[in-house]
């Protein structure tokens, strides 16, 4: 399905852009193909283990990193809510806006809570949003989630989103929407850092219960702080790794001795058609061979038996 959708609608604006800012035919797939260093938004902390190629660099979190000061609103907002803190919603710079019945229920379930919400929300404020609500249609994420009271993030489950959660240690109630962002949730629901909830099915006790959870059981900070510990314990931070390996590609020219071959293979060589089909034809040959040499014998036998009762 990746694969479809990234060849019919992802893959063409690109090759658009290829084509003005490259002035060449070249498509993104040939582009992938000839890269010879691929940065990489990952980070095994949070994904799973798997075999990689030398010239895949990771560089997971990069956009994360201590918190800014805020601006005054927000900081006395944060400054001032008390040891209950402050839970963030996000779901993202892409939906702004989610089905009326599920914002009357979320802004009911919000309401409900002890701590103070800060909610990146666009469109017409829910009349049943609480006091301790703040509604704004924009707001500096990853600084927030560095203040010393935020107790927790309700997000969709974006990868930048969990990164920066991740490196500040801030549990997660996740509401995923599409894409990829159910999978990154559930890998972080795995290591005991998350609550997964569905937007089509809602409830205001839902949102409630679930935040109430992730704050009142230490284990989910606790896994998240180690989580955190784990991703920030490394000998060079992701944005310096970046660079280096940038600088590095730049003085050589290139780093083709990264390369696997088989970026260069035709179809047929890579998934091995040529030695699969000659293969086949010899097995073919040499079952073939058997039949006849069985058929002949079987003939001569038969022949042998009935000159016999002659």
């Amino acid at each position: 399905m990746s694969k479809f959708i990234s060849h019919f609608y992802v893959y063409p604006a690109y090759n658009r852009l290829c084509q003005l800012y490259l002035n060449d035919e070249i498509t993104v797939e040939e582009l992938y193909r000839k890269v010879d260093i691929v940065l990489m938004k990952v980070d095994f902390v949070f994904e799973y283990p798997r075999p990689t190629m030398p010239n895949l660099i990771y560089i997971g979190g990069i956009q994360c990193g201590p918190g800014r000061p805020l601006p005054a609103d927000l900081q006395r907002f944060m400054d001032n809510s008390g040891e209950d803190g402050v839970v963030i919603f996000s779901l993202g710079s892409i939906v702004g806006t989610i089905p009326p019945e599920a914002v009357s229920e979320v802004a009911a379930g919000l309401a409900r809570l002890p701590q103070r919400v800060i909610w990146r929300y666009i469109g017409a404020l829910p009349p049943n949003s609480g006091n301790n609500t703040k509604i704004l249609s924009w707001f500096p994420q990853n600084d927030l989630l560095s203040h010393p009271k935020t107790r927790a993030l309700i997000t969709h489950g974006g990868e930048n989103g969990l990164y920066e959660a991740i490196y500040h240690g801030v549990p997660v109630v996740g509401i995923p929407i599409f894409f990829d962002q159910y999978d990154n949730l559930l890998r972080l629901k795995t290591r005991g850092a998350a609550v997964m909830l569905e937007l089509a099915h809602i409830k205001s006790d839902d949102i409630f219960h679930a935040v109430k959870t992730v704050i009142e059981n230490p284990s989910y900070a606790e896994n998240m702080k180690r989580l955190s510990a784990l991703h920030r314990d490394v000998p060079v931070r992701p944005m310096e790794l970046a660079a280096f390996w940038i600088e590095y590609t730049i003085r050589h020219r290139g780093a083709p001795h990264f390369r696997a071959a088989g970026n260069d293979l035709p179809f047929y060589q890579y998934h091995l058609l040529d030695v699969f089909t000659i293969i086949v034809v010899f097995i073919g040959l040499f079952l073939y061979l058997v039949f006849k040499l069985l058929n002949v014998l079987l003939v001569k036998l038969c022949s042998g038996r009935k000159r016999k009762r002659d």
